[in-house]
């Protein structure tokens, strides 16, 4: 459960940094075989990232739940509370009071639902004493009061251990810049008082923080649009009411090779190559430095068009400035009338564990992007 450092630091995060085209296994050049079958970029792979400027942690001994968490996002001239509660699959479902809460961060494919959030905030500068009244995603009328210390320093180290939360929608990092262990919590579930889990019989389980998410996430989306703009809608392939999110997206398409998605919460980059990408990033709205940046090299082939054996690469996933937090392998082949893509975490131990698979196909004016765990 712990942090950890860095996996690649120094020259081995230099590394990446050269920006080369496709490599077969062997170091040899991947071979086209045909021209794009449509004129925009095709995204490969969904990066995502949040901040969360403002995070409490609790493990409670409730036997429907392993983790509830409470985090602030703030953007220019709002802040937005999300409770998030962990069923005992580890999966997170979100709880806001969001009009729009299905189209905000669509990227983000976790379970959401609207539902009245009373955040009662009596803090100061130095001290949290939050009050979060809700009803659970089961129903259950939900009543926690947290206080404590705000958090000043980062975890040492600060490579989160994403504690195998929302396995089945993400590959994720942390960035732990703000931490520390413990404060008070009462919470009442359903009329009935719960206790904190004590990390190994003796620590209780409260935790408040501020730190950056973010990495590779399962997708479902549909592009079509021309060379100079595209619009992206999700879910395409999948039934609306089996996915949790739905959106239209606008995509300008850069001289530069950068491909962009404002967005008043997060903004996504993807930056091309003759069609290859060798870079994606989210960006918070408000800020300057990546809550994500992942570097591919060599760069991932074109998808648009076919080309013969298998493509091999590697990458690097740098988390709120902080570089190397996680490195991968990707593969990418033509299998049958469209491409597969494996992306491949390698490390930390709690990235490795999920990999991605990406079937991409493009033609008859569109390209179609499912991504599973």
């Amino acid at each position: 459960m712990l942090p950890g450092p860095p996996v690649a630091t120094g020259a081995a995060r230099a590394a990446y940094d050269r920006s080369e085209a496709p490599r077969t296994a062997d170091g040899g050049a991947v071979a086209y075989v045909t021209g794009p079958n449509v004129p925009w970029p095709v995204l490969p792979v969904q990066v995502w990232g949040l901040r969360y400027a403002l995070d409490v942690v609790l493990v409670s001994d409730h036997p429907d739940w392993v983790m509830h968490e409470y985090a602030r996002v703030d953007v220019p001239g709002r802040s937005v509370w999300l409770a998030k509660d962990a069923g005992v699959d580890r999966e997170q479902t979100i709880t806001a009071d969001l009009d729009d809460l299905a189209s905000w961060v669509p990227e983000v494919p976790v379970r959401r639902r609207r539902g009245a959030l009373v955040v009662t905030d009596a803090g100061t500068d130095s001290r949290a004493d939050l009050r979060f009244q809700y009803e659970n995603p089961l129903g259950q009328a939900t009543d926690v009061h947290y206080s404590g210390p705000l958090p000043t320093a980062p975890s040492q180290p600060r490579n989160g251990n994403t504690m195998g939360h929302s396995r089945a929608s993400v590959a994720a990092l942390l960035d732990l810049y703000r931490f520390r262990i413990g404060g008070s919590a009462q919470i009442s579930i359903a009329g009935v008082e719960r206790k904190l889990h004590r990390l190994a019989q003796l620590v209780p389980e409260a935790y408040i923080l501020a730190q950056v998410q973010g990495g590779f996430a399962i997708a479902d989306f549909c592009q079509s649009g021309d060379a100079t703009a595209f619009v992206l809608k999700r879910p395409c392939f999948v039934p609306a009411e089996d996915w949790p999110t739905q959106a239209e997206e606008r995509w300008s398409i850069a001289e530069d090779g950068w491909v962009v998605r404002d967005g008043p919460v997060v903004t996504l980059r993807y930056h091309f190559v003759a069609g290859e990408l060798d870079r994606a990033q989210a960006v918070q709205a408000g800020e300057g430095t990546p809550l994500v940046d992942v570097t591919f090299s060599p760069r991932l082939p074109d998808v648009r068009r076919r080309f013969v054996g298998e493509a091999h690469g590697a990458f690097v996933v740098d988390v709120n400035g902080q570089a190397g937090h996680g490195v991968g392998r990707t593969v990418a082949r033509w299998d049958g009338d469209g491409v597969r893509l494996s992306v491949i975490p390698t490390a930390p131990r709690w990235f490795a564990d999920r990999p991605l698979t990406s079937w991409i196909y493009s033609g008859d004016a569109v390209s179609l992007v499912h991504s599973t765990r």
